[in-house]
This record gives structure tokens, C-alpha cells and sequence, in this order.
């Protein structure tokens, strides 16, 4: 059964509990991860509350947001203070306990967290938007899975992931397999851990896959592609993540980095 972040819990210190990347300021004015960046002023929280605004101006109190795989929170924390009825589903337990610390120590009552894998979704929509940032890429069924998460987001989909192309750039770092088609799509395989690896030590594995031992990096243009067929008639990519100084660095990183962000918009 899933478990519910309990929002009746007294505010606790941190003790042993590591965030790996999400540093988020808290009620109290400390800080999640203070050695790194705010997620806040990250370029891609930028980027996603950009097209968020676009989307849904004015109150969103009445509005539900779901993040899928949310690791420690700091994302939904963003779309709870942007005034969403903001949702984080986050399946491994220690990622989990990093959003409950989180909860515990912001004053956000449309702030919830939900322990439970991805693929159960449907439990908790429909939602008005999705954000997947970090996930797609870890799924063998990327197609499925969209498509599940389609039929239950009424407007936006924003998604932030890997994705491949027929050339070889990225092929080598990231150990890709050669152009294959999977579920209908082209794309390349990328090896997540050995099939024999024990659940214990999956569950550690914080940033990988959680059942499925490799995923299907799905070519960027069936990805788009997809995104259309499945109903959102507005698709694009953003790209202004990459600023400052975007064309240096889409230069220099777009092609071996094989990750962006991609956009989808229903006509409502």
C-alpha cells in the first residue's frame, strides 16, 4: 500500500539524512543541501515555473500537480509555494524520508508526498499538470508509461529527460546499445545495473531504475512525436535552461549531453 507523508508529525532535525541534490530552504531558515545551488534558482525549476505561469495564470489554488519520482522534494516544494495543490510521488525510502523532512518543516498545507512507484499514478489523478524530470529515461516501457500518464494530466506535460538520436554523439559516455526499436519507437538501450542485483542494493541506488535493469532512451523526434499522438496539440522543446549564454552552450554540451526538456499542451 502506498504511505502518505504525515502531515500531523512535529518538525524533526536532520540527523543522518543525506539530500543528494535538492537544496531547499526551510521555514527555519536552514538549508537542505547548503553546498550547492537552490533548487528554486536552478535553470530547470526556472523553466518549468515559466511555463507553468503561461499555462495557469492567476490563482491555482484549484489546481493539482503531480511529480513523478520526485527524489527529495524540492520540486513539488516549488509548485506548492507557486500555489498548486502540489503532489510528489517518490517510491525508495530514503528519498522518501528526505521528503518528509521537507513536509515536516515547511508550513505548506498543499504540499503532499506520496511513497508509491510511478507506474501507480492513476491513484491519485487526474491532475491539470505532470512533471517528469529524471524519470522517463529509467523506464524499459517509456511508451507505456507516457501514455498512462497522458490519459490522467488534463492540460501540461512537462518532461525533462534523456533522450537519444541516430547520431553517435552521447553513445559512447553513456554506453548506449546501437539504434533499436522498442514498444514501436526508435531509440538505444541504456544498462542500469546487472540483472542479479539484489533489492537491497537497489534501493540504495538512489538515481537509477527501480525494477527494470535497463531503459529505452527514445529518439527525440518519435518522443515528440509521441507527445503529440497523445493528445497534447502544443509540443515543443525549451530551451532556455541553457542561458545564460545559450548558444555557447548548446554548442558546446546540447549534443553529448542528450537531455532537454519537452513540453506538451492540450487545447482546452
Amino acid at each position: 500500500m502506498p504511505v502518505r507523508s504525515n502531515n500531523n508529525e512535529k518538525r524533526k532535525g536532520k540527523g543522518n539524512m543525506e539530500f543528494t541534490y535538492h537544496n531547499i530552504l526551510l521555514d527555519n531558515g536552514t538549508y537542505t543541501k547548503p553546498d550547492t545551488i537552490l533548487l528554486q534558482d536552478h535553470p530547470q525549476a526556472i523553466s518549468a515555473r515559466k511555463v507553468l505561469n503561461l499555462a495557469f495564470p492567476g490563482n491555482r489554488r484549484n489546481y493539482r500537480i503531480i511529480d513523478l519520482g520526485c527524489l527529495e522534494g524540492g520540486y513539488t516544494v516549488e509548485f506548492a509555494r507557486m500555489g498548486f495543490e502540489s503532489i510528489g510521488l517518490e517510491v525508495r525510502e530514503e528519498n522518501f524520508a528526505c521528503c518528509n523532512y521537507v513536509k515536516q518543516n515547511l508550513n505548506l498545507q498543499n504540499l503532499h508526498f506520496v511513497k508509491d512507484t510511478a507506474w501507480n499514478l492513476d491513484r491519485y489523478g487526474p491532475f491539470d499538470a505532470s512533471f517528469c524530470c529524471g524519470l522517463l529515461y529509467h523506464f524499459d516501457k517509456p511508451r507505456a508509461f507516457l501514455e498512462k500518464l497522458a490519459r490522467h494530466t488534463k492540460k501540461v506535460m512537462i518532461l525533462q529527460t534523456h533522450f537519444s538520436t541516430s547520431l553517435e554523439d552521447g553513445v559512447k559516455y553513456y554506453s548506449l546499445s546501437p539504434m533499436q526499436v522498442n514498444e514501436g519507437l526508435n531509440g538505444r538501450w541504456y544498462h542500469e545495473f546487472h540483472p542479479s542485483t539484489p533489492y537491497e542494493e537497489r534501493e540504495k541506488l538512489r538515481w537509477a531504475s527501480y525494477e527494470n535493469d535497463r531503459s529505452f532512451w527514445i529518439q527525440k523526434e518519435h518522443l515528440l512525436g509521441l507527445i503529440h499522438d497523445l493528445g497534447f496539440t502544443t509540443v515543443f522543446e525549451q530551451y532556455d535552461n541553457w542561458a545564460p549564454n545559450m548558444g555557447e552552450n548548446l554548442e558546446k554540451n546540447y549534443a553529448g549531453t542528450l537531455r532537454s526538456t519537452f513540453v506538451g499542451i492540450r487545447d482546452l
